[in-house]
């Protein structure tokens, strides 16, 4: 029976690095693929997670629902003074 002569892909080192970037870039890119609602994605569950993890220590936090609701405020904010620039 022979051992194997090189059990590492890249180094001891840079393959759990190179596996994990591998890992989280697949699931970026499928994420992209997928149409899924506001508030689903992984980068929303990761700010909950954290917000969580913040309010655990009495820290202000803000849930999504808000968050969305901040950014659909700026998006018609925005709309609005690109329709006051163009009336004028």
């Amino acid at each position: 029976m022979s051992s194997l002569k090189y059990p590492y892909l890249i180094s001891r080192v840079v393959d759990p690095l190179f596996g994990i970037f591998v890992g989280v870039s697949a699931f970026y890119l499928y994420e992209r693929r997928e149409d899924r609602e506001p508030g689903h994605t992984l980068y929303d569950l990761a700010i909950r997670r954290y917000n969580l993890e913040t309010a655990k220590f009495g820290g202000d936090v803000k849930t999504v629902d808000e968050r969305l609701s901040e950014r659909e405020k700026q998006k018609r904010d925005a709309e609005a003074a690109v329709f006051e620039n163009c009336a004028k």
